[in-house]
């Protein structure tokens, strides 16, 4: 199933649990990312060849790299997610996110603080990311080993 396709199909399971939330459940791992687990670096390079400004792909990619604590290429994977195409409009918020945990992470505070403050701008709170982006305004994200 191709990303756009099972992005596609993630954001409507969204929009039901928002209306029934009984009905179904998205998991959130700081992120609404609907990012294959099976996906690989490969199938996510494959797809940027077939659609370059993809930010879902971008996204995608910047969280796998994210997984294998690459933080510099995650970075500018989650800049590519929100370069492109700005398709789902959900990439936009959580890359800003996402890249202040990257600051966080490698003892960048006042980079990561900027970060959310542009997620803050976006209005955007897609999964609760406005008040995530609050929460770590005030207190810096630390990685849990368990990740």
């Amino acid at each position: 199933m191709s990303i756009r396709i099972r992005c596609f199909v993630e954001m409507l399971m969204a929009i039901l649990a928002a209306a029934a939330p009984a009905f179904a459940q998205i998991e959130v791992r700081g992120s609404l990312s609907g990012c294959g687990q099976k996906e690989t670096l490969p199938d996510y390079q494959y797809e940027l060849q077939s659609h370059p400004h993809s930010s879902v792909a971008s996204y995608c990619m910047a969280e796998l790299l994210l997984q294998q604590r690459q933080y510099q290429a995650s970075v500018n994977a989650f800049r590519d997610a929100l370069r492109g195409d700005g398709y789902p409009e959900w990439t936009k918020v959580w890359s800003y996110i996402q890249i202040g945990k990257i600051f966080d992470i490698t003892h960048q505070r006042e980079r990561a603080v900027a970060q959310y403050q542009l997620a803050l701008q976006t209005g955007d709170n897609t999964e609760g990311a406005i008040e995530q982006a609050r929460e770590l305004l005030d207190r810096p994200f630390e990685w849990s080993e368990d990740r």
